[in-house]
């Protein structure tokens, strides 16, 4: 199992103000304030620190690591800033790989033309003249961004080797590193080797001087990696949002006021198949989350604003279905436009009590927003130009909000990166039979920068996808609060909230994977009885002395429990898997770490145990097997299930088997998984 510590190099000094850091500081000091730039200046300065040194040479082990964000919190403006920085301390080369999405691609070199604006910035397209493209690099430093596409990426590859740029030193940023980088044929357990996977791999492999930094909001896949593989980050820096920033807190705790539920049979309405003419109507709760957003909007256009703004719909991924809600949506915008012109009949009716139902919910949030009348007002004058955009593979529409009134309808282009400005009201239906906890994450482009708007910001979802948000949330919180406290996120294991796949099957390895259920007990198959466990039993038979057998239970810390196990040795002799200490001090300290949407601790910092003495186990058992003396009148019912309980059994001598404890965990009952990638 991997020890995910960083390389353990003494932090070097790194210049923070050079020329190239400053050029990016100038953009975001607008974008992030003084609170946001100094923590973005803190964690790149970090990511350097944890990076080869270019002016060492070869390093002795490679630098591989993850800058883990929030959604739409900004890992663009760390990313461009590090950058800035490599630069600043001797990096030849920054290479950003970014989506094959070409709206995603496209904003990312934006961004990073913008925020370096003293660097050459090469796109995907200038190095098809690779003897140019040779010319090009020996003006040092400069940067490039290539999407992750098998055959540009090649090409890429193939310009650096005719160039001869071997002795570059090389910032590799892998943007969205868990969406396409990974190997999609790991769990075949062949050879194979899927196209983006090898040549990243390749690329990797050809400057000895590189750094490679995986950046992601949704690390899963990148942590259930095999141990020790050159996907699985060695160490991680993690981002903190600015002050303006909303994130799940603001939509998924229990007391939120921007959560608006719709009826789950809403989807099925808005899926082209299901349907038997092309035109029907606007469900209920669709209807009303687009009402919403035109008060919304036009609220804050006449308090002042200049800003474009955007309504987000996500339900589906086909693109037909993308295709008949658009012209739902046009047919309800026209619909609507003429009816607010003839100010009569009873369309017009309707939609005043459905803009008005709007406007009283947005005041609950919103107390300033102007007179009804004048909303109305401003509806009428900007709808004729609202526009409809479909973001899917099929269409070429951009998510550019070029009218006061914006409505993007899509599917997994809408899912990863792409940033929508000025989003106030989200309607999502996507709905899978299993879901994977990353990319339902991805959804959530409700995230991102939008505290000045929360009082007219809307999410409307069917309840069942607000329970699955919920619990991604608390996974989330629950990783983000674990890579905090162990040095430069070095920690294993991810907490699974409910029946769900943390992430997709095809990137991991099915025989390196295991996991810690709720409810379920642990066990080192033999513990090691010999004159090498003497000392650890004598340290036992002291700390423990004194506690009584059975009933009643005692009360220990986490930390306690960890220092009892790591005097529990297993019998070397016998093949351990799931009795890992790393993994099960992992385990810990996710369980302390857990809350409940209120914040408040689920199981805390303790562990109940249960001694015993003078038993006389000698038959190996299995790892899960459960407690040794459990089941109905056992030791089972001695402590409750609220918290994790350790079992202490001290067995007598039997033969040439010396006296030892052997120790049962179980983990709190709960709708939890704990899951880790080991090495066995």
């Amino acid at each position: 199992m991997s020890s995910g510590m960083s390389s353990g190099k003494i932090p070097r000094i790194i210049k923070t103000d050079g020329p190239h850091a400053e050029e990016v500081l100038n953009v975001l000091r607008k974008e992030l304030g003084v609170d946001g730039t100094a923590k973005a200046v803190a964690k790149a300065k970090r990511i350097l620190e944890l990076s080869v040194d270019p002016t060492q040479g070869k390093p002795s082990q490679p630098s591989d690591g993850l800058l883990y964000g929030l959604i739409q919190s900004g890992k663009t403006s760390i990313l461009t800033l590090a950058a800035g920085m490599a630069v600043d301390n001797f990096f030849d080369c920054i290479l950003v790989l970014t989506s094959d999405n070409n709206p995603l691609y496209e904003q990312t070199t934006e961004r990073i033309r913008a925020a370096l604006g003293g660097l050459r910035v090469l796109g995907k397209n200038e190095w098809k003249d690779t003897a140019r493209f040779a010319k090009q690099m020996k003006a040092k430093p400069f940067a490039i961004a290539c999407s992750k596409n098998g055959n540009m990426l090649s090409s890429l590859l193939e310009a650096f080797k005719k160039a001869k740029s071997k002795s570059l030193s090389v910032l590799i940023v892998d943007d969205e590193a868990d969406q396409a980088s990974l190997n999609t044929y790991t769990s075949k357990q062949s050879s194979e080797v899927s196209t983006v996977n090898r040549v990243i791999t390749e690329l990797r492999a050809y400057f000895p001087i590189n750094t490679y930094l995986q950046v992601t909001a949704t690390p899963q896949a990148l942590f259930l990696q095999r141990p020790d593989h050159r996907y699985r980050p060695s160490f991680t820096v993690l981002t903190e949002p600015g002050d303006g920033y909303v994130g799940g807190e603001s939509f998924f705790s229990e007391d939120t006021k921007l959560r608006r539920i719709v009826d789950l049979a809403e989807t099925a309405q808005l899926t082209a198949s299901n349907q038997p003419t092309s035109r029907g109507n606007l469900p209920t709760g669709l209807k009303r989350a687009i009402c919403t957003y035109f008060v919304a909007a036009a609220a804050r256009l006449i308090q002042g604003s200049t800003e474009n703004y955007a309504f987000l719909l996500h339900v589906s991924m086909g693109t037909k279905d993308h295709e008949y809600t658009r012209q739902l949506i046009d047919d309800f915008k026209q619909d609507a436009f003429d009816a607010l012109k003839k100010k009569k009949g009873s369309t017009y009716t309707a939609l005043i009590k459905e803009l008005h139902a709007a406007y009283d919910d947005l005041k609950a949030t919103e107390p300033s927003l102007p007179a009804f009348a004048a909303i109305l007002g401003k509806i009428e004058f900007y709808l004729n130009g609202a526009t409809t955009k479909l973001i899917n593979a099929m269409s070429s529409d951009e998510v550019k909000l070029d009218s006061k009134f914006n409505l993007f309808v899509g599917g997994n282009k809408l899912g990863r990166g792409v940033t929508i400005r000025n989003l106030l009201v989200s309607y999502y239906g996507r709905n899978p039979k299993r879901p994977k906890a990353d990319t339902v994450l991805q959804h959530a482009r409700m995230y991102g920068y939008r505290k000045k708007d929360l009082g007219v910001t809307r999410l409307y979802l069917p309840q069942r996808l607000a329970d699955h948000f919920t619990a991604i949330h608390r996974m989330e919180r629950s990783l983000r609060d674990l890579v905090q406290t162990v040095p430069d996120g070095a920690f294993e294991g991810l907490y699974i909230s409910g029946a769900w796949d943390a992430t997709r099957k095809n990137v991991t390895d099915p025989d390196s994977l295991g996991s810690y259920s709720a409810g379920g007990s642990i066990n080192p198959r033999y513990p090691e009885r010999t004159v090498k466990s003497l000392e650890n039993t004598k340290w036992l038979d002291a700390k423990l002395q004194g506690l009584k057998e059975g009933a009643p239970y005692s009360t220990i810390t986490v930390a306690e429990t960890v220092e009892i196990l790591k005097h529990t040795p297993p019998d070397p002799t016998v093949l351990t898997q799931l009795w890992d200490m790393r993994a099960i001090d992992a385990a810990l300290k996710i369980l302390k770490g857990m809350k409940t949407p209120q914040g408040k601790p689920i199981y805390g910092d303790k562990v109940y145990l249960v001694v015993k003495r003078g038993l006389n186990q000698k038959a190996h058992r299995s790892e899960t097997q459960g407690i040794i003396t459990g089941g109905k009148g056992g030791d089972e019912s001695l402590a409750p299930k609220d918290a994790p309980t350790l079992f202490m059994y001290k067995m007598n001598q039997a033969g040439p088997e010396l006296p030892v404890w052997w120790p049962q965990l179980r983990f709190p009952d709960g709708a939890y998984l704990l899951s880790f990638s080991f090495d066995w």
